[in-house]
């Protein structure tokens, strides 16, 4: 069963199954070819080769296969060589004098108008039997379909990249079975008139597409592209942006395009800093009067004693404003809170804005008239300095702190 199968997919094999390679002088045996086509599609789908005069044709078990080398080429000894098919399914086109600055996208975008090519760009080798095989020249072919009513001609101009190209276009039928491109003929130089040569430019220019933008086929716009675009000039796109930009300011739209960045200051998220820094403030307060609770009473009878043991150094102290000597501990033992609320301070600080003597006004707001609540209304006032921002109201503060000093005499008044 498997003879059979294997003799049938013989029978099959047409010369469209092969590749030409051309031979190489210094490969003396078929196995470089074997193994450089093997290496491209593999063994497995080789199926014999034959060795001609001036080529090595290798027959494949599959088309698909044809195309892939004629499109890579093999490497021999290190040496890149084209592949070519043994009978040409389309007609073969040689682009000669090409600048290798000109991609093979706009050559084929080029070509495309005139047929459909069946195959990529190969591009040909300055030599084959030499170390100088992986160089290219100016030379390029590819295999396509021409259309019927269309023909190629011997030259085409092409602008690309703001440069002007000229290249030589030559045709061979699919009916040539060759290895290599054929020898280009040479050109006699002849002197030509200037009427002449012009004459020769316009001839050859007939069927052909000048400039390369004019060959890429525009996108036609769609339904929905076309509404949105209709009533639109398109002769000066900068018109059309300025009248874009004048109906964007009268709508608003550049006023409104940073809003979250302007309001990200709003009254709600005042109140809710605000809110935030008294309960700050409400903690602070109450950790300090915890540590102030935390100071042992013994500390508090060792200078009762003392004060009862040397009554007049005592009543020196007072009247030299003694109230600068006592310190914060000092005071919570008599004090266990602000003397005064947050309306009453407020109050006293509207009320001591112009008097001469802020320390009678504050005995006004003050229940006990001692040296411990002149230092405790100090205190209060030293945190709302350190709270407030107002520069004003801080000198204010400091002007208050300054004057409020315990005497007999202001409190008798």
């Amino acid at each position: 069963m498997e003879e059979h199968v294997f003799e049938s997919g013989k029978h099959e094999i047409t010369s469209e199954h092969a590749v030409l390679i051309p031979a190489l002088s210094t490969v003396k045996s078929l196995m470089p070819y074997v193994e450089a086509v093997a290496v491209v599609i593999g063994s497995c789908h080789i199926h014999s080769v034959y060795e001609d005069s001036d080529h090595i044709k290798i027959y494949l078990k599959d088309k698909r296969f044809v195309d892939i080398l004629v499109n890579n080429g093999v490497s021999i000894l290190g040496r890149q060589i084209n592949v070519d098919y043994a009978v040409p399914r389309a007609d073969k086109i040689i682009l000669s004098n090409v600048d290798p600055v000109v991609p093979d996208s706009i050559l084929m975008k080029l070509l495309c108008y005139y047929g459909n090519p069946v195959s990529a760009i190969i591009h040909e080798k300055i030599a084959t039997n030499s170390e100088y095989s992986h160089i290219e020249c100016g030379k390029r072919k590819v295999y396509m379909n021409i259309f019927s009513d269309k023909k190629i001609p011997n030259k085409i101009n092409f602008t690309y990249q703001d440069m002007f190209f000229r290249i030589d276009v030559m045709v061979e039928p699919p009916a040539s079975d060759v290895c290599e491109t054929l020898p280009v003929p040479e050109v006699t130089e002849e002197q030509i008139d200037e009427d002449s040569n012009d004459a020769l430019e316009v001839a050859s220019s007939i069927n052909m597409k000048p400039d390369v933008e004019e060959v890429i086929s525009k996108k036609k716009p769609s339904e929905k592209r076309a509404y949105h675009r209709r009533g639109k000039s398109k002769a000066n796109s900068a018109t059309n942006m300025a009248s874009r930009l004048k109906r964007r300011a009268r709508k608003g739209w550049y006023g409104t395009r940073n809003a979250m960045a302007r309001n990200k200051f709003t009254p709600q998220n005042k109140d809710k800093l605000k809110l935030a820094v008294k309960k700050h403030l409400a903690a602070e307060g109450k950790r300090k009067l915890r540590k102030s609770e935390a100071v042992p009473k013994t500390e508090a009878s060792s200078r009762n004693s003392a004060a009862e043991e040397n009554p007049g150094s005592s009543n020196n102290v007072e009247s030299k404003d003694a109230i600068d000597h006592f310190s914060a501990n000092d005071i919570s033992e008599y004090v266990t809170q602000y003397p005064l609320s947050t309306n009453e301070l407020m109050e006293f600080m509207k009320k001591s804005k112009f008097h001469r003597d802020p320390c009678r006004i504050a005995w006004e707001f003050l229940k006990e008239k001692t040296p411990e609540s002149i230092e405790a209304l100090k205190i209060q006032l030293r945190e709302y300095y350190q709270v407030i921002k107002d520069q004003g109201i801080k000198f204010r503060i400091r002007r208050v702190i300054a004057s409020l000093k315990y005497s007999k005499d202001s409190v008798n008044e």
